[in-house]
């Protein structure tokens, strides 16, 4: 079971999981591995919300499948000469705090943080076989979510060049003219010339969802679009540009006015034809810190961003931001590094603090609802520990500022 169109599938049902006891993920991803004391479940998800896995701080799962005919018909064989540009990811998002992943008793990689978005190339591995194996094993940190939504694991296709992550932030906003600066990774097979098109659009016109042509008119150069056309070598290519938009309508908090919000398509053609596409929804507004009173938009909010934002205890499912910000709900999103998740000595905290603000900025930066960031301690902890001394928070704060230079940093909660 699954659910499939011609470009992606869920692979949903049909998954075997149990408690991982010790050394036991050395042979998980086994095909002769004895399944007799698996219990079924429908989804990779978060086990602790289940009674039956609840004390546990490590399952493994297993599913074995299938590709659908459409998507194996899509595939090709190994020789196959129409479709050799296509590129097969196998897409974690969502699953776990720590984990790691099989495809066919070959190892794709770690699932180190929950709110990346883990691909793994493995159009050789499907290619190869028509039976396939995956297996997971998955870790928590000191933080627990709430739910599972958003959890789940995929195949998807993309061209020769696929949008490994994207972040977009509004550093200029009045009613005359708003400025975004949007920034991507881009993964390439190998060299290209590529053609990335930006449209950022408002959230109802008809034209701002997908469209199949990136050469459609949806917006003019210099006022909603933007066109680059950058060389791509052969790995991950950093990209940055800016996106002006004439005349904007600016996000407000609830009962300062509407949360108006845009829609940004960001489109990678190779040879004119489209090789990945990614959609965020955003809001134009600036948030500042005067005298220590935050400002939406020039405006007062009337106190303290503590005083006047909700407090978002740990990076949350994508709807959650979505819903605040139809809400003009304002939220005051506090990071915190898990010394389980984040491993380290003190001597590299900085780059461990690094990923876990790029991580923040990639996955709520985007959204206006979001007015500050507040590096924590870890976890059920009131001080940082003697592992992340002192400077740690500075180290963490100086992370966020680099990631995200368009919102405030806010000390952490002493009480």
């Amino acid at each position: 079971m699954g659910t499939a169109n011609q470009n992606c599938w869920v692979l949903a049902g049909d998954w075997l999981v149990r408690a991982a006891g010790h050394g036991e993920w050395r042979t998980a991803a086994d095909r002769g591995l004895d399944e007799s004391g698996w219990q079924a479940t429908p989804t990779v998800r978060r086990w602790w919300m289940d009674a039956d896995l609840a004390g546990e701080s490590a399952v493994l799962y297993r599913r074995h499948f299938e590709l659908p005919p459409e998507l194996a018909a899509e595939l090709g064989g190994a020789d196959s000469t129409a479709r050799h540009d296509a590129r097969w990811w196998f897409v974690a998002s969502g699953l776990c705090d720590l984990g790691h992943l099989w495809l066919d008793e070959a190892y794709l990689g770690d699932l180190r943080g929950r709110h990346f978005e883990h691909a793994f190339e493995v159009s050789h591995l499907l290619r190869s076989s028509s039976d396939h194996l995956a297996a997971v094993e998955a870790s928590r940190g000191a933080a627990h979510a709430a739910s599972g939504a958003g959890s789940h694991l995929r195949i998807s296709k993309s061209g020769p060049a696929r949008i490994a992550r994207s972040r977009a932030l509004v550093i200029e906003a009045s009613y005359d003219r708003a400025v975004l600066r949007v920034s991507a990774t881009v993964d390439s097979s190998g060299t290209h010339r590529a053609e990335v098109t930006t449209t950022v659009l408002p959230i109802d016109d008809p034209d701002a969802g997908w469209s199949e042509d990136p050469t459609r008119p949806l917006a003019r150069l210099g006022d909603g679009l933007a066109v680059s056309e950058p060389v791509l070598a052969r790995g991950q290519n950093d990209l940055v540009w800016l996106v002006a938009l004439e005349g904007p309508a600016l996000w407000w908090p609830a009962g300062m006015g509407d949360q108006e919000q845009y829609c940004i398509n960001i489109d990678v053609s190779i040879d004119g034809r489209s090789s990945h596409a990614v959609r965020l929804r955003t809001g134009v507004r600036t948030a500042v810190l005067r005298s220590g009173e935050l400002y939406v938009n020039g405006e007062s909010c009337g106190g303290r961003p503590g005083e006047v934002a909700a407090a978002q205890h740990d990076l949350a499912d994508r709807g959650t931001y979505d819903d605040a910000d139809a809400a003009g709900t304002m939220l005051c999103q506090q990071i915190a590094l898990d010394p389980n998740v984040y491993a380290g000595a003190e001597r590299g905290l900085r780059a461990l603090a690094a990923r876990a603000a790029a991580s923040a900025a990639d996955h709520a930066g985007h959204h206006p609802s979001v007015v500050s960031w507040q590096p924590l301690p870890p976890p059920g902890r009131r001080q940082w520990p003697r592992a992340f001394s002192p400077w740690a928070y500075r180290s963490m704060a100086s992370a966020m500022r680099a990631a995200d230079p368009t919102r405030p940093v806010l000390p952490p909660d002493r009480r």
